[in-house]
């Protein structure tokens, strides 16, 4: 790898943040975004630096610190708020312990800190307060592990890097870790010392330096040092086409989007809950999914330990693609069930063997990795974040495993090890910080017509609650969380429908509640021509429509087998017509219907139709002169139009929306028409 310093950057930084928050601590911002910015280096949160300057204490003296990268930032993307301030000399005495539980070495941390505000300091901000360089770097560089994960790491850690790294034998990160550095490198900080540097078996590697760029170039020439001595042995060549895999893209789709929803809902049988899915089906991972050794290489453990608490200790392998592909839905459904529970009694097992009887609580049984051959990887997690990273995590991942068995044996940590770090409190406490809230985290939610009015609300609402959502509508719609997809879709269109349908499932694993939105609201008498044409394009829109997105996404709700939720945006009209309102009221009194035929077809299988009857929202409905023709034919001022109703208060998009989402979550409701309308006797369900 080469150097991406640029004096030009750093001092730009420097410009961006020295005034604030001091020179030092903006050089370590720079240097750390240039190793985050490396998938080669560090993934997601991984790896973590520090840099040693002078602050102030509220007093005004002066004191020494550590600003140490806060625990759960991402060195790619970190700020300067993003470091804690710790005081140095305090966290140097805290490594001369003999033994310090991770409770006690958290307290003491924090306690230690110049700002309360600040993150929670690094489990590793002992060890580089202990560390002599002014900036410390640690990274799980890919081609560090390729060298460590392997059974003679401390003679090729010599032979590497020679003298200038000391060699620590594995050991569990945090406290354990810093005290083992001082028992066996208590001699870093004489004078004239050469050392710059530790490797850590099956871990990791450290480099320190004066300056911000001396340690990072440290870390970029033992880097190299690495790449050069696996490139010398024996390189491996990436496969571009595998033999076996699903080469057709539509027949790829095709088979990811029935297992994706299936696999879904059988871990959601073993009672671990929802999960958003997706998909890595690059030529490489392929590739490796079709090894012979392949499931050999996964089931010794993860590439370095930080990783088992996004990816568990091992993936779940199914069957070849082939195989799936030739199976009915029935057939693949038992398949996805089998292999689930056959993981969940392998974690059970693995749990009970390393608990030895501890007072822990043991972990949802669901993997967060499935292998299936010729397919390529799907990864899960409680969000679309967390799924995109055990992506991330495997697609580097399986190029460490194929290269360390190419230039000795992959060995990475032991399994007692592994699960010491998965059951860790400091780890798990990452994923509890980062963990999505809301009543509906991990569901995902299709809404038409969502880039506008009721659509819009409804998925600014479901997103707060903590929901995934794919909006389709005629026009894109730009939403600023991550959390929401936009599909341009011509819900008239049958097979546009199920095109949009299935890259909902691609995008997040499948689907939960349909908020069937999409309409118009043309006016007419239907005796006259004018009339009977709107009805016409309306019966398409406002009905028909209706039936192509509730019919699809009904597949994928049975596929997945875990109940879900129809729900349908009908109207008042539908029992209270109004005048000149036909080719509108008839086909909204036609959806009422076909939603109480869904909960009757559905229900056996958890699956419930419900419907909204909003009146009177102001939308783009009401544009063209509808809503001043309506107004009209009532006597009234387009304002009092909105507010005539029994509460004498105008109902808002906001309303409806929370009216979907109240329909959402009443498990015991099916059927049901809900009016939000302020109250319209003559629209009171019957």
């Amino acid at each position: 790898m080469h150097s991406r310093f640029d004096a030009t950057d750093e001092q730009a930084a420097i410009t961006a943040y020295g005034a604030r928050w001091g020179a030092d601590l903006a050089r370590r911002v720079y240097t750390s975004r240039l190793l985050g910015a490396d998938p080669a280096l560090v993934l997601h949160g991984g790896g973590n630096t520090s840099v040693k300057s002078v602050a102030r204490e509220v007093h005004g003296a002066p004191v020494e610190v550590l600003y140490v990268k806060g625990s759960g930032w991402d060195l790619g993307r970190i700020e300067p708020q993003g470091f804690s301030p710790c005081r140095l000399e305090p966290l140097r005495r805290l490594c001369e312990c003999e033994s310090l539980s991770d409770d006690a070495m958290v307290t003491a941390l924090r306690a230690q800190m110049l700002d309360p505000a600040a993150p929670t300091p690094s489990v590793e901000a002992l060890l580089h307060a202990f560390l002599p360089g002014t900036f410390v770097d640690h990274t799980h560089a890919d081609a560090v592990l390729t060298l460590q994960d392997q059974p003679d790491a401390r003679a090729i850690a010599e032979e590497v890097w020679g003298a200038a790294f000391r060699f620590i034998p594995y050991v569990m990160p945090g406290f354990a870790l810093a005290r083992r550095v001082v028992e066996l490198a208590g001699d870093l900080h004489r004078d004239g010392s050469s050392v710059h540097g530790l490797v850590l078996e099956q871990h990791g590697i450290f480099t320190w330096g004066a300056t911000a760029r001396e340690s990072y170039e440290r870390m970029v020439d033992a880097v190299t040092r690495a790449e050069q001595w696996r490139a010398a042995r024996r390189p491996v060549v990436a496969v571009a086409s595998p033999p076996g895999g699903v080469h057709d893209a539509p027949a790829r789709r095709s088979l990811q989007a029935r297992l994706a929803p299936r696999l879904r809902g059988a871990f959601a049988r073993l009672g671990a809950g929802h999960f958003i899915a997706e998909w890595r089906d690059d030529d490489a991972t392929c590739a490796f999914s079709l090894r012979a050794d392949a499931r050999s290489l996964t089931e010794r453990g993860t590439v370095t330990p930080d990783h088992v608490i996004r990816t568990k200790p091992r993936p779940l392998w199914l069957p070849p693609a082939a195989q799936l592909a030739a199976l009915d839905d029935d057939a693949l459904r038992a398949t996805c069930d089998s292999a689930a529970n056959e993981y969940a009694a392998w974690y059970e097992a693995y749990f009970r063997r390393n608990a030895e009887g501890r007072a822990l609580t043991a972990l949802d049984r669901a993997p967060r990795v499935v292998l299936v051959p010729g397919l390529g990887a799907l990864t899960v997690g409680r969000s679309r974040a967390d799924a995109r990273i055990a992506g991330d995590i495997v697609t580097r991942a399986v190029q460490v495993m194929q290269h360390a068995e190419a230039v000795g044996r992959y060995h990475p940590v032991s399994e007692r090890d592994l699960f010491a770090v998965e059951y860790w409190s400091l780890e798990q406490a990452k994923l509890g910080a980062a963990a999505a809230g809301g009543r509906f985290a991990g569901k995902v939610l299709l809404v038409t017509g969502g880039a506008g009015g009721i659509g819009r609300a409804t998925v600014d609402h479901f997103v707060g609650l903590g929901a995934h959502v794919v909006v389709l509508d005629r026009e894109p719609l730009a939403h600023p969380d991550a959390r929401v997809v936009s599909v341009v879709c011509d819900v008239t269109d049958r097979d546009a429908v199920t095109a949009a349908v299935e890259t909902a499932v691609r995008t997040f694993g499948g689907i939960d509640v349909l908020v069937s939105n999409a309409g118009s609201a043309p006016h007419g008498a239907l005796h006259t021509s004018k009339g009977a044409a709107a009805f016409e394009a309306s019966l398409d829109l406002n009905l028909r429509s209706h039936q192509h997105v509730a019919s699809a996404v009904a597949q994928v709700l049975l596929a997945q087998g875990m109940g879900g939720v129809l729900l349908f945006n009908a109207s008042k009209s539908a029992f209270n017509p109004g005048p000149d309102f036909g080719p509108y009221a008839v086909p909204k009194a036609a959806l009422v219907a076909l939603m109480k035929q869904y909960a009757i077809d559905l229900g056996a299988h958890h699956i419930r139709a419900n419907a909204v009857n909003a009146d009177r929202v102001r939308t783009a409905l009401f544009a063209g002169g509808v809503l001043e023709a309506r107004a009209r034919a009532r006597g009234l001022t387009p304002d009092e139009y909105f507010t005539q109703n029994l509460l004498g208060r105008e109902t808002t998009a906001q309303d409806v929306a929370a009216a979907f989402a109240y329909l959402a979550s009443a498990e015991a409701t099916t059927g049901c028409v809900l009016p939000v309308d302020g109250g319209n006797a003559a629209a009171f369900p019957r």
